[in-house]
């Protein structure tokens, strides 16, 4: 593993030589509604609280990026605050917007594609195959991902699509359980 300051200079190098700075992945837009659902998740104090992988699963984004907001969240929370307090609490309406116009600016070219395949090498037997396999992310697109009803319940009643009856405390029916040998239903 290279050391920090090693990275740093093979970065400014790159930068130095770039005709160009690489395009963002994703539309300004959709990130500051990814912030703001990260930030009300953050401060959510209730049961049954999401991890922060599942979260990313759920916006699309990776665990380390969560990370990455919570840290900053922790050492400066009014950047945030100001945005709550600016914008109100973040929709999955205006999440989906977001990245219908993030979809618009990739179909331009104003922003980096994703990439869709990946060379993997792995061991059968002795040999070593390489193959090429696509990637996560491109397995799934943007749009074929559903979000269970009650991912964000942390978010508040903006978030519920059912009657508001009582306390909303989320169902795990939208995992899977796996059977394995002596398992019984």
């Amino acid at each position: 593993m290279p050391s920090a300051d090693s990275s740093r200079r093979n970065l400014a190098k790159a930068r130095a030589h770039w005709q160009h700075p690489p395009r963002p992945m994703r539309s300004d837009q959709e990130s500051r509604v990814i912030r703001r659902l990260v930030w009300q998740w953050f401060r959510y104090r209730g049961p049954r609280k999401s991890s922060g992988r599942a979260v990313g699963r759920w916006l699309g984004v990776s665990h380390t990026y969560i990370q990455k907001l919570l840290r900053e969240f922790g050492t400066d929370p009014s950047k945030a605050l100001r945005q709550e307090q600016d914008h109100g609490p973040a929709t999955i309406e205006e999440l989906k917007r977001a990245q219908a116009h993030t979809w618009k600016m990739m179909e331009r070219g104003w922003l980096r594609p994703s990439r869709r395949w990946r060379t993997a090498e792995f061991k059968v037997g002795h040999q070593v195959v390489r193959a090429v396999v696509p990637t996560k992310p491109s397995t799934r697109p943007a749009a074929a991902r559903t979000t269970p009803q009650d991912a964000f319940a942390w978010a508040g009643p903006v978030w519920r699509t059912g009657p508001a009856t009582g306390p909303h405390f989320p169902s795990r029916t939208h995992f899977r359980r796996r059977w394995r040998p002596g398992t019984t239903w």
